[in-house]
């Protein structure tokens, strides 16, 4: 598989402390997002400006002119995790108590940090025989911090 990254070589992480500025962690308490966690999806929600205009003939362009990064994280409940309980725990939370600061490794050692409101919380259901549901989506509130890797270094 020379050449292509195995998706659990990213690394992320939820700060259970419920910290909002991610330019100043040092009382964040980041847990890995990992166990239970099967699937983490990424999108950036675009919103896109498409106008045609008469010189264009009748075709029109598109030009991105806003995003709500979000990552999209499902899998099994496994209780007694940090970063799942502490998700879990805000299930009926609304307002500022869904804000805290998340945090992503890539394989190469790229970081991406910002606050996130956790949305879509389900910690439990799913047939009577089969391990509980767990999922959520932490949506970045504004453009977040990016940090390219080092030159030689990667995240795993």
């Amino acid at each position: 598989m020379t050449g292509f990254d195995l998706n659990y070589k990213n690394k992320y992480e939820i700060d259970t402390k419920g910290s909002m500025d991610p330019t100043s962690i040092t009382g964040a308490s980041f847990a890995p997002l990992a166990a239970g966690i099967s699937q983490v999806t990424p999108s950036s929600n675009e919103k896109a400006d498409t106008t045609e205009y008469y010189d264009g003939e009748g075709f029109g362009g598109s030009d991105v002119t806003g995003k709500r990064f979000q990552l999209a994280f499902t899998g099994n409940r496994k209780t007694g995790d940090a970063a799942q309980d502490y998700v879990a725990s805000h299930e009926l939370s609304v307002g500022d108590d869904l804000k805290t600061l998340l945090r992503w490794t890539d394989p190469q050692g790229n970081v991406v940090i910002g606050q996130v409101t956790m949305t879509a919380i389900v910690a439990a259901g799913g047939n009577a025989g089969a391990k509980q549901k767990f999922s959520f989506t932490a949506v970045f509130n504004g453009k977040p911090q990016f940090t390219a890797a080092t030159s030689g270094t990667t995240g795993q």
